[in-house]
């Protein structure tokens, strides 16, 4: 058996993530027909089969959904590795990967990105969401370079580094009767509709520090991937949704919101960006930070 190959690796992971050899093609810049000719090379030089045919489609065979695991493991090494090689080259050149454990801190990080950028005109910034909720695992895998969270999950390795408080509230329309309370309890939210974001409950705060504590369930729970569209919700009078306090604020005119307190003493948050120890020498990763914390205050 000849030797596995980084390229055997980079098309399994491709075929398996555009799901047609044509697209894979596409994104490796080869033709369907080229493409297939290597597939079939990998399993000649492999001597394994790595997919099988059902119907149209290619299907991972067992020896290949572990390939396609190791795959997923040592490319992105390379893929940082070559980075770092680069920006050590070219000096404070590179591509700064953000992930996202927070879907209303888009707004924040608009305010963050665009001076930034300024600051660093051969630095690029890439804002990845498909690891929300998930970041802790992507740090960890060098699939991305800073982790926004208000959650942190502190481990050997990672540094979370606070650079935003803020007040979680409950977001209401103008005709809704707790609009002009100084805050609401628990159980006033058992006949109401909850609009969150799709995210599960044990990840919410409206829930862990506010309804389960008091043994209240809303009546209804609706998911909403959108910012401007749950609050449209909200506004129309279709539900409340706990919210930053902030964001509410920048939005209250546009779509006429009311903030009110949760419970007297308020939910008070903070968000973080976590980042691996080994990165705190790249300057323009450790300039983000601290630009982001100034930002913040």
């Amino acid at each position: 058996m000849d030797i596995l190959e980084r390229s055997h690796l980079t098309i399994i992971r491709e075929v398996a993530r555009e799901g047609s050899l044509t697209a894979a093609g596409a994104r490796l810049n080869v033709t369907q027909p080229a493409l297939s000719h290597s597939i079939r090379k990998i399993e000649q030089q492999l001597g394994v089969k790595i997919w099988r045919r059902e119907g149209r489609s290619l299907v991972l065979t067992q020896a290949g959904e572990w390939l396609l695991s190791l795959a997923n493991r040592l490319l992105p090494q390379f893929e940082l590795a070559e980075s770092r090689l680069e920006q050590f080259a070219n000096g404070g050149r590179g591509t700064l990967r953000i992930g996202m454990e927070c879907h209303p801190c888009y707004q924040w990080l608009l305010k963050v990105v665009s001076p930034y950028l300024e600051r660093w005109p051969k630095v690029d910034v890439d804002v990845r969401q498909k690891f929300q909720f998930g970041g802790i695992g992507a740090l960890f895998s060098n699939e991305i370079d800073i982790l926004v969270t208000p959650d942190p999950l502190y481990k050997p390795g990672l540094k979370f580094t606070p650079v935003f408080d803020y007040e979680l509230v409950l977001a209401v329309g103008p005709e809704h009767p707790l609009r002009n309370a100084k805050f609401v309890l628990p159980e006033q939210l058992a006949e109401e509709t909850l609009i969150t974001y799709p995210v599960p409950s044990e990840r919410l705060d409206i829930y862990t520090q506010f309804l389960q504590p008091a043994g209240i369930g809303p009546r209804q729970q609706k998911q909403i991937e959108t910012t401007d569209i749950m609050l449209v919700m909200v506004a129309h009078g279709r539900g409340v949704a706990a919210l930053p306090r902030w964001l509410v604020k920048e939005y209250a005119t546009r779509f006429q919101l009311h903030p009110v307190k949760l419970g007297k003493k308020g939910i008070a948050k903070q968000i973080f960006l976590g980042h691996r120890e080994t990165d705190e020498d790249i300057k323009y990763l450790e300039d983000f930070i601290k630009f982001a914390s100034e930002t913040g205050k």
